[in-house]
C-alpha cells in the first residue's frame, strides 16, 4: 500500500479519505491551504465524530513560505459553575471521566471560522457545503468509527442522544451512515458561523447538558473567543521545531528534544538504546508538565521562561523519577491533518473530544458529541492545572512544524499523552536518522505511559523492559500524518495504522 503522494498544486494528509479529497478539490478549485483546512475539518466532524468535531476544540500551526508561524488555539474553558466545591457538594472525589461534568465549551467551531475569516480567501458557506452533502447524504462508515462505537457502546447506551445517534441503528463498516442532525447544524452555521454559541443549537446544547446533570450555561458558550499566539520555538541539531505553547503540551516535545540533542544517536531506530533515550528524556519532561504547565494565566512560569537554560536543568534535576504520581491517564484520541497549498502555505490543525466520543453525552436535535476535556484537571488544590471555573485545563493536543532552509514538515498524531514522545520520535527520525515523512511516522513505535509507569510497544518492537520498566503491547501508538514542502514539491505521508490516503493536487 502506498502512504505517499507528491504534487505541486498542493496536498492533504488526514485519516480519511473521503476528506482529504475534499480538501485537494478546494485547492484545485483555487482555494488555499486554510480554506481547504475548513472543508477538511468539517468534513472529519461528520466522518469522523468519535474523535473530534464540533463538540470539541481546534488547535493549529500556520507556516508562511517566508518563515513566518502562527498558533491558533480553539480550546474552550471550563464552565462558570464547575469547581472543586461543586464535585465536593456531590460527593465526588474528581472530575469524572465521562458524563455532563466533564465538559468544556467547545472551541472547534469558533476556532475554525476564526481561522478561516483573518486568513481564508474562498467564501464561508462554499467551504462547507462538502460536510453538509456528507452528513445529510451518508457516508461509508470507517472501520474506526464502526470499532470505536463497539467498544464504547455500554458508555452510548447511557446516553439518550448518544444511543439514538449511534446505536439505533449502528452502522456496519463501510456501510452507510447518515448524521441528519449534523446537516442541520452544518446548515445553521453556513448562514451563522456563531450558532453553535449563540443561536438555536447553543441553546439546544445547554439545555441538554443541563438535563443531564451539567453547569453549563449559555453565559459560557455565548463569550468563548478563540486565541491568537505565537508557537514556541526550539532548534534541535540545525532544525527550527515549532510547536504550540501552553495550555497544549506541546513544551513537552521540546524539553523532551532538548534532553536528546546531549545524548549520542544510536544506530539502530528500533533498538532498545534508542527508545532507552527517549524515555529516560521524557520522564522528567513529563514531570515538569504536571508540576507547571495548565493555563497560562495560572502558571508560574512565563512562557519566556519555559525554554531558558534555567529550566532544562530543573527538568534533569526530575531524573530518577520513573513513575510520577497524579499524572493523567495516557489513552484518548484525536484526529490531525496537514495541507499545504500551492503557494506553500501549511496548516496543521488538530481536533478532538479527548477519549472516544468524549463526555458520552450527545445533544440529540443537532448530533452533537460533547468533549470531556475537564477530565484532564487535577484536583491536586494549588497547581497550574488545578481544575477552576472559566479555566483551560492542560490539553493533550499539539502539533509540530519543522523546517531547515526550505525544507518545512508539518507533523501530528492520535495518541492523548504519548504524543510529545511521538512528535519526539517522528522528528528525530527525520533528523537523525535522515528517514523520509512517510517512513518516519510508519515506523514502529514505543513509548512510555504516564499512566501506568510503564512501556507501550507496538508488536514490531521487540523489548521487554528499559529502565528497569516492564513494557506492554499495545496495537498501535496513534494515527500520523505529515506534509512537506521542499524545492517546490508538496509531499504528503499517511500512516498505515488508519485509513487516511495522502492526496495530492497537480
Amino acid at each position: 500500500m502506498v502512504w505517499v503522494s507528491a504534487g505541486f498544486g498542493g496536498v492533504v494528509a488526514c485519516e480519511a479519505p473521503l476528506a482529504s479529497y475534499v480538501g485537494v478539490r478546494v485547492l484545485d478549485s483555487g482555494g488555499n491551504a486554510v480554506d481547504a483546512s475548513v472543508s477538511v475539518a468539517f468534513s472529519l466532524a461528520v466522518l469522523v465524530p468519535h474523535l473530534g468535531g464540533f463538540g470539541g476544540d481546534f488547535f493549529a500551526l500556520i507556516s508562511y513560505p517566508e518563515g513566518r508561524v502562527l498558533f491558533l488555539n480553539g480550546s474552550g474553558y471550563s464552565p462558570g459553575r464547575l469547581s472543586l466545591d461543586l464535585l465536593e457538594s456531590r460527593g465526588l472525589a474528581s472530575a469524572l471521566l465521562r458524563g455532563p461534568l466533564s465538559i468544556t465549551v467547545p472551541g472547534f467551531t469558533g476556532a475554525v471560522h476564526e481561522m478561516w475569516r483573518r486568513l481564508g480567501s474562498v467564501e464561508w458557506f462554499k467551504l462547507l457545503e462538502p460536510a453538509h452533502i456528507l452528513a445529510s447524504r451518508g457516508f461509508p462508515a470507517l472501520p474506526s468509527l464502526v470499532k470505536a462505537i463497539d467498544i464504547g457502546s455500554k458508555t452510548l447506551e447511557l446516553d439518550p442522544g448518544s444511543k439514538a445517534t449511534y446505536l439505533n441503528p449502528k452502522p456496519s463498516a463501510w456501510g452507510p451512515f447518515k448524521m441528519a442532525g449534523l446537516a442541520s447544524l452544518i446548515e445553521e452555521l453556513r448562514e451563522d458561523p456563531e450558532a453553535i454559541y449563540k443561536g438555536e443549537p447553543a441553546e439546544a446544547i445547554v439545555s441538554y447538558v443541563s438535563e443531564r446533570g451539567g453547569v453549563l450555561d449559555t453565559g459560557d458558550m455565548r463569550s468563548y473567543e478563540p486565541e491568537w499566539g505565537e508557537p514556541l520555538t526550539a532548534t534541535y541539531k540545525g532544525w527550527t521545531v515549532y510547536e504550540m505553547p501552553p495550555n497544549t503540551q506541546g513544551v513537552t516535545t521540546l524539553h523532551t528534544l532538548k534532553l536528546l540533542e546531549e545524548l549520542p544517536v544510536e544506530p539502530q531506530p528500533l533498538g532498545p538504546e534508542r527508545f532507552k533515550a527517549i524515555v529516560e528524556a521524557a520522564i522528567p519532561s513529563y514531570k515538569w508538565r504536571d508540576l507547571n504547565i495548565g493555563d497560562p494565566r495560572s502558571m508560574r512560569v512565563s512562557l519566556k521562561e519555559l525554554l531558558s537554560n534555567k529550566t532544562i536543568e530543573d527538568i534533569k534535576m526530575l531524573r530518577g523519577n520513573l513513575n510520577p504520581k497524579g499524572a493523567p491517564e495516557s489513552n484518548g484520541d484525536t484526529t490531525f491533518f496537514a495541507v499545504a497549498d500551492r503557494e506553500g502555505l501549511i496548516v496543521a490543525g488538530i481536533q478532538s473530544l479527548y477519549h472516544p466520543f468524549g463526555s458520552g453525552l450527545t445533544e440529540p436535535r443537532f448530533q452533537v458529541t460533547l468533549n470531556n476535556r475537564a477530565a484532564d484537571f487535577t484536583t491536586v488544590r494549588g497547581l497550574p492545572n488545578t481544575l477552576g471555573p472559566l479555566k483551560k485545563p492542560l490539553h493533550t493536543l499539539s502539533a509540530a512544524i519543522i523546517e531547515q532552509e526550505d525544507n518545512r514538515v508539518a507533523l501530528g498524531a492520535s495518541g492523548g499523552h504519548y504524543r510529545p514522545q511521538q512528535h519526539a520520535i517522528f522528528i528525530t527520525n527525520i533528523v537523525d536518522y535522515n528517514m523520509p515523512i512517510e517512513e518516519a511516522i510508519n515506523t514502529p513505535r514505543a513509548a512510555w505511559d504516564p499512566k501506568t509507569g510503564r512501556i507501550a510497544v507496538e508488536p514490531e518492537v521487540n523489548i521487554e523492559e528499559l529502565l528497569g520498566i516492564k513494557t506492554f503491547k499495545v496495537e498501535k501508538l496513534g494515527i500520523a500524518n505529515a506534509v512537506q514542502v521542499k524545492g517546490g514539491v508538496k509531499k504528503a505521508a499517511t500512516d498505515r495504522r488508519g485509513y487516511g490516503v495522502p492526496v495530492a493536487a497537480p
